[in-house]
């Protein structure tokens, strides 16, 4: 079981002058400072392999119960005391001046994600074959031999003009004839000269063989969205800290700011929160609604104890505190994180947000997986959380690692 579920186990059994008074052992003890395990010691006589050697005040511890309990060193310490609050209560014990008490935190309800990496797809390109070249046919053949213009002039030559008269000249007018056929001839031949000196002077025409371009590498799409995919995952305010901003719960969706490596930062959705999530710890893809609202309504009606309501717990949904106390009395405890306030009442608990109720949890339920899994096939299941959505409402179980189990039903888009 995670640490801070057993704080809300314990918040929900021990009265507030108890807690007040492990506390106030607690304050005084410290001091000025000393280690968390001699601490320990020192208060209970016992050893605890697991708390950290690093020195803490009574101021340090002060503060952390008034920032609302982040930091798990002090929180393993001050959950293994509240254990031992019989011990401390029954030992004589002089308060000091009685100092407020900041209230506990409740148990940030966390979450896991197995993360789906999308894998890139390469396409070899295909290489064309260059086409091999064909020279191409000449546009006319000749069907004989044309003959020179030497032989043509040559048979001109040899034509004998009809002998004039000698008493009229007319040399002049035989001049202009061949000058005529001559000039027609040239015109009449020069088509076909000039296919022949076209086919044979201009060179083939070769193909240049076409070298295919490289298709585009398929870019992995970036993400937008994940959901939580292990029962509790800490968000870090860095990748590499230990520093702990809020324990997120299986089925908690967020929206991706960055990515960087294996981490995710992503938005906690209040206040500019945002917190980083290793990969491993969340999922990319959430199945769509596998139950109707009907059907979460009538499970919470039969297998959760409905003794603190009036109503169907539907109907709390969306009250300030004012509204909730007036309706189930006040709570006997309360509690807080980054995101969220926590009453806490005898058997279970309600989370606020924006002054809101968000969620109802039952506490040691005698729920099951295998009794939770008739309700049909699940959104999201892992070996110690189950996931049910509907169209308005998550139902969630928490199993412990001693079998317990936990209930949790949220309205989602509130």
């Amino acid at each position: 079981m995670h640490v801070s579920e057993r704080l809300l186990q314990l918040y929900a059994t021990l009265d507030r002058q108890t807690r007040d008074i492990v506390q106030q052992r607690i304050e005084t003890n410290l001091a000025d400072g000393k280690s968390l395990a001699a601490s320990y010691h020192e208060l209970t006589g016992e050893m605890h392999p697991s708390l950290s050697t690093e020195e803490k005040s009574g101021a340090d511890f002060s503060n952390w119960l008034k920032e609302g309990k982040t930091e798990l060193d002090l929180l393993t310490y001050y959950v293994a005391l509240l254990e031992k609050s019989e011990m401390l209560h029954s030992e004589v014990f002089v308060p000091q001046a009685a100092k407020p008490t900041p209230q506990p935190v409740a148990e940030p309800i966390v979450s896991k994600a197995v993360v789906e990496t999308l894998p890139e797809k390469t396409t070899e390109p295909e290489t064309e074959t260059s086409a091999e070249a064909i020279s191409p046919k000449p546009r006319y053949v000749p069907e004989s031999t044309i003959p020179s213009r030497t032989e043509r002039m040559k048979s001109h030559r040899e034509i004998k003009p009809a002998r004039p008269r000698r008493k009229k000249s007319r040399g002049w007018l035989i001049g202009l004839l061949a000058i005529i056929l001559l000039s027609v001839g040239g015109y009449a031949a020069y088509p076909m000269v000039s296919d022949l000196i076209t086919s044979s002077s201009t060179p083939t025409a070769t193909e240049q063989p076409v070298t295919p371009e490289a298709e585009p590498v398929a870019e992995t799409k970036a993400l937008e969205e994940v959901w939580i995919g292990v029962k509790n995952a800490p968000l870090l305010s860095e990748p590499d800290s230990e520093n702990v901003v809020y324990v997120a719960d299986i089925g908690d969706r967020y929206d991706v700011i960055e990515e960087r490596d294996d981490a995710l930062l992503l938005d906690l959705g209040l206040n500019e929160l945002a917190g980083w999530v290793s990969r491993d710890e969340v999922v990319t893809e959430w199945t769509a609604t596998s139950i109707n609202d009907a059907d979460v309504l009538d499970w919470l009606s039969t297998s959760v104890n409905q003794t603190l309501f009036d109503e169907s717990p539907e109907a709390y949904f969306g009250m300030d505190e004012n509204e909730l106390v007036g309706n189930v009395g006040a709570a006997s405890g309360f509690d807080s994180d980054a995101l969220h306030e926590y009453l806490v009442y005898p058997g279970l608990f309600f989370t606020m947000k924006n002054d809101q109720v968000e969620a109802i949890d039952w506490s040691n339920t005698d729920q099951t997986k295998e009794t939770f899994l008739e309700l049909g096939e699940p959104t999201y299941e892992t070996e110690d959380g189950v996931v049910y959505e509907s169209e308005n409402y998550s139902l969630r179980l928490f199993i412990g690692e001693n079998g317990s189990t936990r209930v949790r039903v949220t309205k989602l888009n509130q």
